[in-house]
């Protein structure tokens, strides 16, 4: 558990880095957290936003390719715990995408797709997960081999996993947000906000329904 718990919150870290690193490059200072980046100014412009975005998607990119060639020259037990928890946020999202249409929050996956040229209204970033996901489980189900005890053990880890992925963005949420200032964007995209719009009004309606 320790090495599965380990990777899972470094790489949720990292792509708070990604967030940073990308501001810094840009000349905009941020604090990442272990689950949340700050931006410490009161506006934050369009042209820059997106590419904090796309630093993001980056950093949650780069772990899952190193955990699953670590895994593919390795095939041992720990390299399989590594494995498991950087692999986990990249489920969390493609989760999210199947459930409610878009796999990050807020406007995070629309910003990094104009960062790259792409429609914001796509589904690029949100299939970029689901091909991570679904070649890092042909690696370890290739290389690992599963019996359906292993499979019974990596489902309860996932489970755990998922729980403690939420009780770190609560608790970052709960002693960072009230230190740090809170950031407006200013030129937005024309069309973003009402896309969003839509996309929150369509996740309510759903959950009225459930």
């Amino acid at each position: 558990m320790l090495l599965f718990s380990g990777p899972l919150i470094a790489g949720v870290y990292l792509h708070e880095v990604g967030h940073a690193a990308a501001g810094w490059v840009n000349g905009v200072a941020l604090v990442p957290t272990p689950a949340k980046e700050y931006i410490l100014q009161s506006q934050l412009d369009w042209s820059k936003a997106i590419w904090l975005a796309l630093g993001g998607v980056i950093g949650t990119t780069v772990a899952p390719l190193a955990a699953a060639f670590n895994l593919w020259r390795q095939p041992r037990l720990d390299a399989e715990a590594i494995w498991a928890g950087v692999f986990l946020p990249v489920g969390v999202y493609t989760f999210r995408f199947v459930l409610v249409g878009r796999g990050h929050d807020a406007t995070g996956w629309q910003a990094a797709q104009v960062a790259l040229n792409l429609p914001p209204a796509g589904h690029a970033m949100d299939l970029l997960f689901v091909v991570l996901l679904i070649a890092g489980s042909v690696v370890g189900t290739i290389h690992l081999q599963p019996s359906l005890s292993s499979i019974l053990r990596l489902v309860i880890t996932m489970l755990i996993g998922i729980i403690l992925h939420i009780s770190l963005q609560a608790g970052n949420n709960i002693v960072f947000d009230g230190v740090f200032p809170v950031t407006k964007v200013v030129n937005i995209l024309p069309g973003l906000e009402a896309l969003c719009g839509r996309l929150v009004k369509s996740l309510k309606t759903r959950r009225l329904a459930q």
